[in-house]
């Protein structure tokens, strides 16, 4: 199984959505670990998975519609 650190997340509370990047090509058990985790950890979120890119511009919005 994958560690933890081939995957980054973060979450946005407003919409109940956890955004997720996956930071490796091979997806054997990756895909079942964030699944088992999400599950448990926050039943109530939507999860999304997106490409780095995407990932990067939807943290740098939520920085600055924090500011």
């Amino acid at each position: 199984m994958n560690s933890p650190t081939n995957w980054e997340f973060f979450k946005q509370d407003q919409d109940k959505i956890l955004w997720v990047h996956i930071c490796t090509e091979n997806l054997d058990g990756i895909v079942i670990s964030i699944n088992n985790w999400w599950k448990r950890r926050y039943p109530e979120y939507k999860l999304r998975v997106v490409s780095k890119n995407e990932f990067e511009k939807l943290k740098k919005a939520l920085k600055q519609k924090q500011q």
